[in-house]
């Protein structure tokens, strides 16, 4: 049996051929191996080399628009920016592919590339101008009778509506998702809705609707061996389970999440078990490992450019404050 090759060997192999491709100018060959080395690397923690491969492919892909079949390359590599906190550089990628492929009349391609906008558009923390592209992206899916891709789309649609603090447009959205995935026996897809309804619910204080729905999300997300889906109902679990003094259990649910999201290497959603693991040791009393929570946070909110950076760095002055009076205490008789 042939000796399996080493993830040494394999990232060894990809330069080899990111070099042969670059010297016989084969752009689309190069951007796309670039975009698997750079994949590798991050599988691989090799941050690093990860980013100067990446950072290799935008060079290339900053020059080289006008060969045929480049804009899926684009796309690929808008993803890989995306996924550590690049927006702007995603951005501008992804607007070069939807520009392509308007040219070329490419209507289910401007449909997924403009959800692809609108999701770095929220993680910029534009939350209007990610509305107007997930509805102008909705449009085009109802005319070319996308049904799957119109309930996904108005997923994003309720929970970008959620962010904007609009709890009733939300349910709306999130509600006709449902339907739409009912009639088509998406069970999988009706798992996310759910997820996303007991979002809603624990927002309005309706606990035992929240639990109820998140509940059963997370049997279908389990079933279906989904990790971002299992990481976003147990985070949700959690914050309902924390309202209801059960601060073990909750506990137990962030830290799962937070295992989940980190192996996917989804560094934006990261950060949001991490903190309320740190608002639980806060509550308990545990200032310290607050803090250390806290800065594990901040550390990414920095790295990847996150909009809540300000908020979270308000969040550790206030349990700093509270463990600097707790040593200002004097002890007790």
């Amino acid at each position: 049996m042939a000796a399996q090759p080493t993830p040494g060997g394999v990232v060894e192999a990809l330069e080899a051929q990111a070099r042969a491709e670059e010297a016989v100018g084969n752009w689309v060959g190069l951007l796309e191996t670039l975009s698997t080395l750079a994949t590798l690397l991050r599988e691989l923690t090799d941050e690093s080399r990860a980013r100067s491969a990446l950072d290799q492919a935008y060079q290339v892909a900053a020059t080289v628009t006008d060969q045929p079949g480049i804009d899926p390359t684009l796309h690929q590599l808008g993803f890989l920016y995306f996924l550590q906190g690049g927006w702007d550089r995603a951005l501008e990628l992804y607007h070069r592919a939807l520009a392509l492929q308007k040219a070329a009349g490419d209507r289910t391609g401007i449909a997924i590339t403009l959800g692809a906008i609108a999701e770095a558009l929220q993680g910029k923390g534009a939350f209007r101008k990610a509305l107007d592209a997930y509805q102008e992206s909705l449009a085009l899916k109802t005319e070319l009778r996308d049904e799957r891709g119109v309930t996904l789309t108005w997923n994003n649609i309720g929970t970008i509506r959620a962010r904007m603090g609009d709890l009733s447009g939300a349910m709306e959205a999130f509600e006709t998702s449902l339907e739409i995935q009912e009639r088509l026996g998406d069970t999988l897809g009706r798992a996310v809705t759910l997820a996303n309804i007991g979002g809603i619910y624990l927002r309005q204080g309706r606990w035992s609707d929240a639990l109820r729905a998140l509940e059963a999300a997370l049997v279908v997300y389990e079933r279906a061996e989904d990790p971002i889906g299992m990481a976003t109902a147990l985070t949700n679990l959690g914050l309902v389970q924390r309202r209801l003094g059960d601060l073990d259990g909750a506990y137990q649910r962030h830290a799962r999440a937070r295992t989940l999201i980190e192996a996917s290497g989804d560094l934006l959603r990261a950060t949001i078990p991490i903190h309320n693991m740190a608002l639980i040791h806060e509550e308990r009393g545990e200032y310290r490992e607050a803090l250390r929570r806290m800065e594990e946070v901040i550390a990414i909110d920095k790295r990847i450019g996150h909009p809540d950076l300000r908020q979270d760095l308000e969040t550790f002055g206030r349990i700093r404050e509270k463990l600097d009076r707790l040593r200002d205490e004097p002890p007790s008789a």
